[in-house]
């Protein structure tokens, strides 16, 4: 059975409240549709994120779920300093401001369910290539999701 595949790279910043100091933030996203026949649900993903400024890269894994206003990441890594986090945010369309809307997501990071930080990354390649560079058809693997 085959399903589709979305590869996605997002860069941008990471900010704690704790210390007021953005650093470089990005990750790889590989997104399963396995749900098919009800694209709206969450779809799982996995993949690496990555703070530049430390040197430093963790798996991440999470949900990506597609509304109207535009997608909605959930995602849980291992911070270096906080240990497990999760990043959740999304993208809301806007006619006025297209471009960055269909590119910047803002994030909230969460530490055992309080918020401790800010985020905000952006699709950095073509937006007319995206579907051609980020979208396979793949044979279904396994589930991936929080861990």
């Amino acid at each position: 059975m085959f399903t589709l595949k979305l590869q996605e790279t997002m860069s941008g910043w990471i900010e704690l409240n704790s210390t007021r100091k953005q650093e470089a933030l990005a990750f790889d996203i590989n997104v399963l549709f396995t749900q098919r026949l009800q694209p709206w649900k969450p779809q799982p993903f996995s993949g690496m994120l990555y703070l530049r400024d430390r040197g430093y890269q963790t798996e991440v894994h999470g949900y990506l779920s597609f509304k109207l206003s535009g997608p909605r990441y959930e995602m849980k890594f291992h911070h270096p300093d906080l240990g497990l986090v999760e990043l959740k945010g999304e993208k809301t369309y806007d006619l006025a401001n297209l471009k960055e809307s269909l590119t910047v997501c803002p994030l909230t990071v969460f530490q055992q369910g309080e918020a401790v930080g800010y985020a905000e990354v952006a699709y950095r390649d073509s937006i007319l290539a995206f579907p051609l560079q980020s979208l396979r058809l793949v044979r279904a693997e396994p589930r991936v999701g929080f861990q």
